[in-house]
């Protein structure tokens, strides 16, 4: 849990820009969805200053397995590097005024409180940025239909079924295997008797978000999927993800009576393995 500075009016002077940014990021990340561990990996996320920033990727070839005997030498292979870039293209901000007459009458610290408000806005749009790159990346015969309205309704069980022979077809492990529905398909899940909620006395973090498994997918729930995207289903091996909060400032506003706070969140997101990504959508 972030530690900020104690209650109480916090004034300009205790409020430190590397502190605050390294604190705002454990709420920001804790609530992710599309963006946490569950979905994606942090595998290659570098360091990251700024929008701009490249991040650079280096995959290798897969080694060929060869026939062994005794009599014949084993020839070395040598393996090729793919040399991929996670560019750092989303950003965004949030600045706001607090009047020091709302501060003072105030009860609790309004800093924080406001600040925190804006972090929970980073967070979705962080995930709608995870979801966009998500559907953009997938590969276009790994885009099915699923339906949620109408006279023929999606069974969540059999598609997952369907969705895990894809990905056992692209050799994709099969452990942690996920998908991120709309609430839409979480109620359609919750009433099917094949569902498994997630044990909150089991002493087990719940990341953000999941609810529970279904068909051997850990299944998380988000309204901030992209539009039309009832699920997307996966392995986070597929999309890699990086993100940070490069600056948050505050100081004396020069026409205002009040405090200015203003903080900039950067990501970048990139999908790896096509194969590993599913979109299932309404149409």
């Amino acid at each position: 849990m972030a530690v900020f500075p104690a209650a109480g009016n916090t004034p300009v002077d205790s409020f430190i820009p590397e502190v605050w940014a390294s604190e705002l990021m454990v709420p920001l990340q804790e609530n992710l969805v599309l963006g946490s561990g569950v979905c994606i990996n942090r595998d290659f996320e570098g360091e990251i200053k700024g929008p701009g920033d490249q991040v650079h990727i280096d995959s290798l070839t897969r080694p060929t397995i060869v026939d062994y005997s005794r009599n014949v030498d084993v020839v070395p292979q040598l393996l090729e590097t793919e040399d991929q870039l996670l560019a750092i293209d989303h950003g965004k901000a949030f600045a706001f005024i607090l009047d020091d007459l709302d501060r003072v009458q105030a009860a609790g610290d309004m800093i924080i409180t406001a600040t925190m408000e804006s972090v929970q806005a980073l967070r979705v749009a962080a995930d709608t940025y995870v979801g966009t790159k998500m559907l953009a990346g997938a590969l276009a015969a790994n885009k099915k239909v699923f339906k949620t309205t109408g006279a023929t309704l999606g069974d969540p069980f059999i598609a997952l079924v369907d969705y895990g022979v894809i990905l056992d077809n692209d050799d994709v492990p099969a452990a942690r295997r996920f998908a991120v529905v709309r609430p839409e398909v979480k109620a359609m899940i919750l009433k099917h008797d094949k569902f498994i909620a997630s044990s909150y006395g089991s002493g087990v973090p719940i990341q953000n978000g999941v609810i529970g498994s279904l068909a051997g997918f850990t299944v998380a729930v988000t309204p901030h999927l992209p539009a039309n995207v009832n699920m997307i289903v996966g392995s986070p091996i597929a999309t890699t993800f990086g993100d940070q909060i490069v600056n948050v400032e505050s100081f004396r506003s020069p026409t205002k009576f009040g405090y200015v706070v203003r903080g900039l969140h950067v990501a970048g997101a990139r999908v790896i393995r096509p194969g590993a990504l599913i979109i299932a959508s309404e149409s």
